[in-house]
């Protein structure tokens, strides 16, 4: 399940900006197009799910450094849900918000197709674990 979180987070995140018309406009068009202008109702309980699901796909890109060990990667979401609560609290930038969503959007499908490499090209992920433990005699 951590392994996908970032994703969950990143994707859901977007999804329930897109159904606020008010506050995310221009993600409002996708929300329209796919159905979601009937959640307008709802604006404020999803503008509050759009930030708590950003704060989730960050949460899961921390857990999967622990995987892939790529710093970059991290970083880059890192940035970008500091650039969407940024444009959001402190420069009330509407293009800031849009730039963190694409990084989260960008670093989500990035993790996904380097985790995806690996498993294809059979290289393991060494997370610390070691599986061939020594017996303890009881």
């Amino acid at each position: 399940m951590k392994t996908h979180l970032e994703k969950i987070g990143s994707l859901g995140a977007v999804i329930a900006a897109a159904a606020c018309p008010i506050c995310f406009p221009k993600l409002a068009l996708l929300g329209a197009l796919s159905g979601l202008g009937a959640l307008g109702a709802y604006e404020s309980q999803l503008f509050i799910a759009a930030q708590v699901l950003i704060a989730v796909a960050v949460l899961g890109h921390v857990l999967a450094y622990f995987q892939h060990r790529k710093g970059w990667l991290l970083g880059l979401a890192i940035l970008s849900g500091v650039a969407v609560f940024g444009g959001l609290y402190l420069l009330r930038s509407e293009a800031m918000i849009y730039a963190g969503f694409a990084g989260l959007v960008v670093t989500s499908a990035t993790g996904a197709l380097l985790q995806k490499a690996n498993r294809t090209s059979g290289i393991e992920i060494d997370n610390g674990v070691s599986d061939n433990l020594p017996e303890v005699p009881l």
